[in-house]
């Protein structure tokens, strides 16, 4: 045989033959010689051909509705098992109860998360009967009135929907129900899958909304011959519906959209290079996918927030950051009633929209270097050090340039408004806000330091102390040229240096700057409309003034609210960096994930409390890791084959096998890769949505390297050790998932490895 091609390779179906598929890397069987799988031209194997129906066993003829629910209610089992035993707060409950309990009192919170899994738990607590008083403190006994088991058992209810998606899944991948089955009962029988689903956490939604969009993209996988048939227009919408409820779960939840979104542009790709397909067919593809795949997530996971929003009234001190139009919407707020007009003697407190900057802030502390005077920093709460008395020295066009002014002249009575001269006195420490250009700021060197000078002192007569205020978008109803309180952002323009009050972003030394946010004055002025270079004062004290609602002159753009918070997420998550001088004893790093290095204790680890270990089924963690560290070597063997003409494939079989690894093991590689690229911190929970791929991929790899090799008694025989193993794992480490009450030491055997934290932590402290 010559080894070429007997036709050209097609690709993936052409719309006018009615949607038949092609295979688009068929090869012609070899007549002899060494084939890349052996197959048995009897067809003994169960999968001699992957394009042909594998011989039947006697599991084959089990009415697969009763395999499933007999796959779910195993996992339901595992799941419920003695999940209320601890009765008080354990783990990350204390953070997703409290946030669950803050939608019943509809108290604003601020997470680093987007809100939909928190409002599923808040759900949870609804049904529970409990009425959003109780605090989730760490360790606390739960009170008789919150229901803790019913919130577990609904949060362990997206654990139990793993078991039957992961065996929907793999059927449509072709594999038949035994394998199936046996895929299911692997994500049933891993212990940490298993012991992460029975507490009040995220971790149980997110797994199963990804879940769900690796089972919807399957079966709009197999519709893919059947283009705009009603079950090919039913999938793809649920694939981007379970898209977006895994986005607004975690933020993790994107790389389940990568997912998809990758194998799509192969999907269109091919579509491009089938000449036979018509452009207004292959247009109706791209908007079909854009609509469904796009449009719908996007639209889920605004709603989401739209809900957060419209549940969440009442004022917390975590929506500082917010846009003032927000803040004075919700109810018990302290900012909404004040002075309409700031005049000559109010005192006034500047808050920056530059997230983690604060207010302007002064104490009693110099610079270690530079001017060594008084700090100006961003502090993140409002205390009496953020008060600054505001006096207009000179009326907007009265003046031109500094030689103009004098900071000894009196101060004018009266509305301040856009373009007048203004000097801040802190009236906690008696002292001007002052800038020059010959002292650099301690981090920012391109710009001039600011400080404060004493009331008292020879540079307090300079013009140094004197700044231009310029209104930047006020509010509609307050654009009058005057300056208002949360309506009308504005710039402080230093009238001899021509720079402008700056919160740069960086955060001051701890030892002498308290962490305290950098606050500088740029000349340069590069992005003068940016959140660094605002203002806005958030309170205006005058007791000469009547106070007013100033919610009233106030708008609100939910756009604007979505994506204010969306960035404080985003600032907030990657402001979680570890801190690399000391150990964590709840951090990992993902190196050390697949080979499960370093289990994480859940709870105390005295010997009368009931202890849980984050420890996973070693068996599927160990043989996941390596089939999935193994897989790219497989690709380039095969590439290498096919290189050399030697590789023999039936007719559908390479597309078929190759399209089912590459969703499970892309999944893998997709949910685990990115977090070397994360500076955050990590813990070992963040693997399981790559872990529920990586099993998947296993069960795969196993039936598909068996079939290719053995008979099928040997299948079998495989099917069943695998079964026998991976229950023996959960079994053996099921005291660890469902609670020791008694001395650890009491338990034996569950050291598997040297690193593993069973029966001594050695960073513990």
């Amino acid at each position: 045989m010559s080894g070429r091609y007997s036709r050209k390779a097609e690709v993936f179906y052409d719309q006018r033959s009615g949607g038949q598929p092609f295979d688009s890397m068929h090869l012609p069987r070899q007549a002899g010689g060494f084939s890349a799988y052996p197959l048995d031209k009897s067809m003994d194997s169960p999968l001699a051909g992957l394009g042909r129906p594998a011989r039947r066993t006697r599991l084959d003829n089990i009415n697969e509705r009763i395999l499933v629910a007999l796959l779910t209610l195993i996992a339901c089992v595992t799941k419920m098992y003695r999940i209320g035993r601890r009765n008080s707060v354990s783990w990350d409950e204390a953070h997703f109860g409290k946030f669950g309990a803050y939608y019943l009192n509809r108290t604003f919170y601020h997470d680093v998360h987007p809100p939909l899994a928190k409002m599923l738990v808040g759900l949870s607590e609804l049904l529970a009967g409990h009425n959003g008083t109780f605090n989730f403190k760490g360790g606390e006994t739960y009170p008789p009135y919150v229901n803790y088991h019913f919130m577990r058992v609904f949060n362990a209810s997206f654990g139990v929907a793993l078991t039957p998606m992961a065996y929907l899944t793999c059927r449509q991948l072709r594999l038949p129900p035994h394998f199936a089955a046996l895929a299911a009962l692997c994500v049933t029988f891993d212990n940490a899958l298993c012991v992460m689903s029975r507490f009040i956490l995220l971790d149980a939604p997110l797994l199963g909304f990804t879940a769900l969009a690796l089972t919807m993209l399957a079966y709009f996988y197999r519709q893919r011959t059947h283009a705009f048939s009603a079950g090919w227009w039913k999938y793809l919408f649920l694939t981007g519906l379970s898209l977006g409820l895994v986005s607004s779960t975690k933020w993790v939840g994107f790389f389940a959209v990568a997912l998809v979104g990758i194998y799509t542009i192969v999907e269109l790709y091919e579509m491009f290079c089938n000449v036979r397909m018509p452009a207004h067919a292959y247009a109706k593809h791209w908007a079909a996918r854009i609509v469904a795949l796009i449009a719908v997530p996007l639209c889920v996971y605004a709603l989401c927030f739209k809900m957060h929003f419209a549940v969440l009234s009442r004022y917390d001190g975590s929506a500082n950051f917010m846009p003032m139009g927000f803040q004075v919407k919700l109810r018990g707020n302290p900012v909404s009633r004040q002075p309409y007009e700031i005049h000559t003697g109010s005192q006034v407190r500047f808050h920056s929209p530059l997230s983690g900057t604060g207010y302007l802030h002064s104490h009693d502390h110099k610079y270690p270097s530079g001017s060594q005077r008084q700090q100006i920093t961003g502090y993140g709460f409002a205390d009496q050090n953020n008060l600054w008395n505001i006096q207009r020295k000179m009326a907007a066009g009265s003046f031109r340039s500094a030689s103009d002014t004098s900071a000894t002249m009196a101060a004018i009575d009266g509305p301040i408004g856009h373009g007048d001269l203004v000097s801040l006195h802190h009236n906690g420490t008696d002292t001007f806000l002052y800038t020059d250009s010959i002292h650099a700021a301690p981090y920012s060197k391109a710009n001039n330091e600011v400080s404060a000078v004493a009331a008292d002192a020879k540079e307090a007569a300079y013009p140094n102390t004197l700044w231009v205020v310029e209104i930047v978008n006020p509010e509609r109803r307050m654009d009058d040229g005057r300056i208002h309180p949360l309506g009308t952002p504005l710039r402080l323009r230093n009238i001899v240096n021509n720079c402008i009050l700056r919160a740069s972003g960086e955060r001051l030394d701890k030892n002498w700057g308290w962490g305290q946010a950098e606050i500088t004055c740029d000349s340069k002025n590069t992005d003068e409309r940016g959140p660094g270079y605002t203002w806005v004062i958030e309170r205006n004290i005058n007791k000469n003034l009547k106070a007013t609602d100033l919610g009233k002159h106030m708008s609100s753009s939910f756009v604007r609210d979505f994506l204010v918070l969306n960035r404080q997420m985003w600032l907030t998550n990657n402001a979680l960096i570890p801190d690399h001088d000391k150990h964590n004893v709840l951090e990992s790093d993902p190196a050390s994930w697949p080979f499960m290095r370093y289990p994480m204790r859940m709870v105390g680890w005295d010997d009368h409390s009931i202890k849980y270990l984050e420890v996973g089924n070693p068996f599927l963690w160990w043989g996941s890791a390596v089939l999935c560290a193994l897989f790219p070597v497989q690709l380039l063997y095969w590439l290498v084959r096919w290189q050399r003409q030697c590789v023999a494939w039936h007719k559908g079989e390479f597309r078929d096998y190759i399209d089912g690894a590459m969703f499970l093991w892309g999944g893998w590689a997709l949910h685990y890769l990115p977090f070397f690229l994360m500076g955050r911190v990590t813990y070992l929970h963040h693997y399981l949505p790559a872990l529920y791929f990586g099993i998947l991929f296993t069960v795969y790899q196993i039936y598909h390297i068996a079939s290719w090799y053995l008979s099928a008694r040997n299948v079998l025989l495989v099917l069943y050790t695998a079964t026998a193993t991976v229950t023996f794992g959960f079994w053996w480490f099921s005291p660890l998932t469902y609670g020791w009450d008694k001395p650890i030491n009491d338990l034996w055997g569950m050291q598997w490895a040297s690193s593993w934290p069973v029966y001594q932590d050695k960073f513990a402290i």
